[in-house]
Parts: structure tokens; C-alpha cells; sequence
């Protein structure tokens, strides 16, 4: 999958400290705050991914999706609608 810029995106996360840019690309992320519900006022960072033809295939054949997340898991939530990923609860 390839991470893309989105409308709501208002900021850029680039690499950890200890890796480069040929390591691990810049990706463009909205940056905020939960809308409501029971995590009302979190913060919140979401970014948007785009699915190559042949990922697309995968997921209709029903495979699942990995995340992988430097330095440890942190919680988390995929849609694919923006006003869901902001107000996840």
C-alpha cells in the first residue's frame, strides 16, 4: 500500500530519529482530536493508504491486512472513511 495525501491532512510525519528518509518515507497525517464519544478530546493522528490492483484482489479474496509499527503498537483503527476514523468511538 502506498500512503497518499488526503484533504484533511494538516501535517507530515517523517522518520524516527534513528532512521533516514530511504529507511522509512514522510507520510502526510492529519493531526487532531477525537469529535465524540468515549475518546471525545484524544488526540488523534490518522493517515490514508491506497491499495495496489493486485492488494486490492487480496482483500476481496478475503486476506487480511498487516500493520507494522516501529517502536510498538499503538492503538489503533482502519476505515475507510475519514469522518469515521475521527470519531472511532
Amino acid at each position: 500500500m502506498t500512503p497518499i495525501n488526503f484533504p484533511e491532512a494538516n501535517t507530515q510525519y517523517g522518520p524516527p530519529k534513528d532512521m533516514t528518509e530511504s529507511q522509512v518515507a514522510t507520510i502526510p497525517a492529519f493531526a487532531g482530536e477525537v469529535r465524540s464519544g468515549s475518546c471525545d478530546g484524544v488526540h488523534i493522528v490518522v493517515v490514508a493508504w491506497t491499495p495496489t490492483a493486485e492488494e486490492l484482489r487480496d482483500i476481496m479474496d478475503g486476506k487480511p491486512i498487516f500493520i507494522s509499527m516501529f517502536g510498538g503498537l499503538a492503538p489503533h483503527y482502519l476505515t475507510t472513511s475519514f469522518e469515521q476514523a475521527i470519531n472511532v468511538a
